[in-house]
């Protein structure tokens, strides 16, 4: 199977053994909403129990009505117990008022429940073949077997019960999703993971309604209307039982082997669905890039190729559906054609009159339609199972957990120290970025981390907050190993400003109150005045209730940088990272920023953590750390390693002033 570009997600084989494990999973997002679920029950029992008595008023019209039959001794009449009260309350009336009577109860049943059982009440919209468009139907999807004022009660039930599903599985695979290692998200593309959220959660919900409700509707039905017809009909015509049966039998003897097929299909519709969002993400994202290089015509007919092979797998899953309809409609339109013989061979030779017709046609249309219903149930939810694979799978997948217990949570106080000792890392593929790294930052020390690209130096700032964690050797903070602290705990102390700047599209307050949500407007202005923001901030036309576009793209770099800088010193946090805080800074911003971190460190006792190839930057610590190739090569202030003749930093600071 072609992988579309998957990079986490690679073995998409499923077993029944697989589905049924599913399908166990899927159903324990029941439990939460078990009341809504109990609720659905009920109203599917009353349904078809308010809807039994429906065939037998017409039989009523039709006997006693139109064919004028006499209403004599009730209880040797072919009609149900629950038909009898009814029958010795008009048996004195005249043909006319027993129709009169039989279709003004009719209208009356009608108005509850319909045609219970042989009519649907659905929720859905129109959609197209893609799997895309359907799931907007099973984010609210719903179905009851009645029209009425009670179908209407069942549907809405339905549907409160989808939507409640569908949202608590999208925020657990959201919440598991958003803490993953930075090394997994890097590999994660956001396009797929906004198809699995968006367009495979709601599979679990209409997994959930065809593995319970379903099938209860389902047994419901053939149960109520199996009963009915053998206490009237039982020594008349008993081969209507065996013909639905042998129906539901038969449909699951010849559909089965048409599972795999199903999860195949379904499982390449979705990838190369997700595929084809991924593309069109990432061409938006970087259509700067795209057009100033002249790629538009080579991401147009990529994302064409991509639109393309969504479509064709989407026709593909739509002829293995049809295929299975095929042969269940054409089996049941055999069995179909054997019970209508049976039924009209009774009136004929005298067994049945011409009012158990339609008593007869229902009942049977009933089981005709719910074994075939019972048949196809596995095979269709092989569609589901390959959605909720892909969802399991990304739930299942290594997050960052807080392991620690209530006595581990972090009490930085005003002294923090962090100590590197013997890390090592590597890389999921075997790369090797760090390598017996050890040193001490000591509280109020402000750390430069050095070197040329590729040595470590951002990994082995990720190690502090946890976004990665070593492969062996301790990180410690006051002398406890952060392997044992919960994440959430850890990150509370830890404010980390990323080289690639992170906003929002939203007002520069929300962004700035992502890292303190209850700071005041004047934090937010010390802290922006610090960082070198606030000038321009309050420039803007709404100040800081200006909002800024996607990603910060109304800003420059420089005020990008400057907010993000701001947003971490607004954290209060006794660690404070920055990878390449002053890249573009202009010489005047950075020397007050500079100024600001140190009074900082030296206030709060914390440590300051700079990557940065920027000289005028690193000469500000109190202690530069040189990497190489992941090793620490040399360590000491700047004044010291420039002073050793052939030392890896002087040579880089030579480089640097060329």
């Amino acid at each position: 199977m072609t992988d579309y570009h998957d990079r986490l997600d690679l073995d998409t084989r499923l077993s029944n053994r697989d589905v049924i494990a599913i399908f166990r999973r899927a159903l324990g997002f029941l439990w939460p909403q078990r009341h809504l679920l109990g609720t659905r029950f009920l109203l599917v029992t009353l349904i078809f129990a308010v809807g039994l008595p429906l065939p037998w008023f017409l039989k009523i019209v039709v006997d006693h009505g139109v064919m004028q039959m006499p209403i004599q001794d009730v209880d040797a009449m072919l009609y149900p117990f629950f038909m009898v009260p009814f029958l010795q309350a008009i048996a004195d009336a005249s043909p006319l008022n027993i129709t009169l009577y039989a279709l003004m109860t009719l209208a009356f049943v009608f108005a509850l429940v319909g045609y219970s059982g042989n009519t649907l009440l659905e929720a859905n919209l129109a959609e197209g073949a893609d799997v895309a468009t359907q799931s907007e139907n099973k984010v609210s999807a719903g179905m009851s077997s009645a029209h009425g004022l009670v179908g209407l009660i069942d549907l809405s039930v339905a549907i409160r019960l989808s939507q409640r599903i569908t949202h608590s599985v999208r925020l657990a695979l959201f919440g598991n999703m958003s803490r993953l290692p930075l090394t997994t998200l890097q590999q994660q593309r956001s396009g797929d993971a906004m198809f699995r959220v968006m367009h495979d959660t709601p599979s679990i919900a209409g997994m959930c309604h065809a593995l319970t409700i379903n099938p209860y509707t389902m047994v419901c039905s053939v149960s109520l209307n199996l009963w009915v017809l053998s206490m009237v009909y039982g020594s008349t015509a008993p081969e209507l039982v065996w013909v639905g049966l042998s129906a539901v039998v038969i449909t699951v003897l010849m559909t089965s082997p048409l599972a795999n097929w199903m999860r195949n299909t379904s499982q390449a519709s979705r990838s190369s669905g997700s595929a084809t969002t991924n593309d069109l993400e990432e061409g938006l994202k970087n259509v700067a890039a795209i057009q100033s290089l002249g790629g538009s015509q080579q991401e147009r007919e990529k994302f064409s190729d991509a639109s393309k092979e969504s479509f064709k797998q989407s026709l593909m899953l739509l002829l293995v559906r049809n295929v299975v309809l095929w042969i269940a409609e054409n089996i049941h339109l055999l069995f179909q054609t054997i019970g209508f013989w049976i039924i009209f061979n009774g009136i004929i030779d005298g067994h049945l009159t011409l009012g158990d017709t339609p008593v007869i046609i229902r009942m049977y249309s009933l089981l005709y339609e719910t074994s075939m219903q019972f048949g196809q149930i596995w095979i269709e939810q092989q569609d589901n199972a390959a959605a909720a694979r892909r969802v399991f799978f990304m739930m299942n997948h290594e997050a960052e957990r807080s392991r620690g217990s209530d006595k581990d949570v972090l009490d930085l106080g005003t002294a923090t120290g962090v100590r590197f000792d013997d890390v090592s890392f590597y890389y999921p593929d075997g790369r090797q970025a760090l390598s017996n790294v050890s040193f001490d930052a000591r509280p109020g020390e402000t750390i430069a981390i050095a070197g040329a690209t590729g040595a470590g130096k951002s990994t082995l700032a990720y190690m502090i907050p946890k976004f990665v964690q070593p492969s062996s050797g301790q990180v410690l903070i006051d002398d406890v190993d952060i392997a044992s602290l919960g994440t959430a705990e850890l990150r509370r102390d830890v404010a980390y400003v990323f080289q690639e700047h992170q906003l929002l599209t939203d007002t520069v307050a929300a962004n700035l109150r992502i890292a303190n949500p209850e700071a005041s407007l004047e934090e937010m202005r010390e802290a922006c005045r610090q960082a070198g923001a606030l000038d321009f901030i309050e420039a803007m036309p709404d100040g800081f209730e200006s909002r800024i576009g996607r990603g910060g793209g109304t800003l420059s770099v420089g005020q990008k940088q400057r907010l993000s800088i701001a947003r971490a010193l607004l954290r209060h946090a006794s660690i404070l990272i920055l990878d390449e805080p002053t890249a573009a800074l202009d010489p005047e911003t950075e020397a007050s920023l500079l100024k600001a971190i140190d009074n900082r460190g030296s206030a709060s006792k914390g440590v300051v953590v700079v990557i940065a190839h920027r000289l005028s930057t690193i000469r500000h610590a109190d202690r530069i750390l040189f990497l190489k190739d992941g090793r620490i090569v040399e360590q000491g202030s700047h004044e010291e390693l420039v002073a050793k003749p052939d030392g890896h930093y002087r040579s880089f600071v030579e480089l640097a002033n060329e």
